[in-house]
């Protein structure tokens, strides 16, 4: 979903609960979108039928570069409004896309950075529960297929969820996790238990491709976790 539908975005969000302890708006269907990049708004006059998913893809690298370089020169102002309208146009990819992940993490270091840890640590952990649905139990989006065939990816980068955590440590230091940053190292499902996404039917079926995935690994203690998860989202809980 792109950042011009932030109108849409926001008539849909006015019936949803906020989180108690940040004001947000949770869009019902949809991938939770922090309150602040809600508001952004669009000058693109196009209507939403005529934009095509390469519309979103060309405008996600757009934004996204831009925000990165604004980190960069430490404009962090600049650099939340660009990586605001890059998660929107995010919105619009499909479940096992990575970069909506990506640039909630992004979002979740610059809140740290302007001292907004509470928003920050409702992000970071955010984007992990999202690295999780969209590429599995060790948030790898990036994988080389040969050394011979391109450039080697940094240590640092290839596992999103290590570097998220790490990132949600920062946070912790600072104001109390909904749940720690050990605790995550070592059961990283446990992040969508915690609310950092909201707890809706949504979610409960989101989770069906992440429990065929840890089940896959033979990690019967995360399956059946999240498996509870589901029923109690459903009210089917015994």
């Amino acid at each position: 979903m792109l950042y011009f539908l932030a109108p849409v975005l926001l008539l849909l969000a006015s019936s949803a609960s906020a989180a108690p302890d940040l004001v947000t708006r949770d869009v019902p269907g949809e991938r939770w979108i922090p309150e602040h990049c809600l508001e952004t708004t669009s000058d693109d006059p196009r209507p939403k039928s005529a934009l095509r998913t390469s519309d979103s893809e060309s405008r996600w690298n757009q934004f996204y570069q831009r925000g990165f370089r604004a980190i960069e020169r430490g404009d962090h102002d600049a650099a939340e409004q660009e990586m605001c309208r890059a998660l929107l146009a995010a919105h619009r990819f499909g479940p096992r896309d990575w970069r909506f992940a990506e640039t909630l993490d992004e979002l979740g270091l610059i809140a740290f950075t302007l001292r907004d840890f509470d928003l920050a640590e409702r992000v970071q952990g955010a984007a992990i529960a999202e690295m999780l649905l969209a590429v599995g139990p060790h948030g790898e989006p990036f994988r080389n297929k040969s050394a011979s065939e391109q450039a080697p990816i940094r240590e640092d980068c290839r596992s999103g969820i290590r570097v998220y955590t790490t990132r949600l440590g920062w946070i912790h230091e600072r104001v109390p996790g909904r749940i720690t940053t050990s605790e995550l190292g070592r059961a990283p499902w446990r992040t969508l238990a915690a609310g950092y996404l909201p707890l809706d039917a949504h979610l409960a079926k989101r989770l069906d491709w992440l429990v065929a995935q840890y089940l896959l690994e033979e990690n019967l203690v995360a399956a059946e976790e999240l498996s509870d998860l589901q029923r109690r989202i459903l009210g089917d809980a015994p």
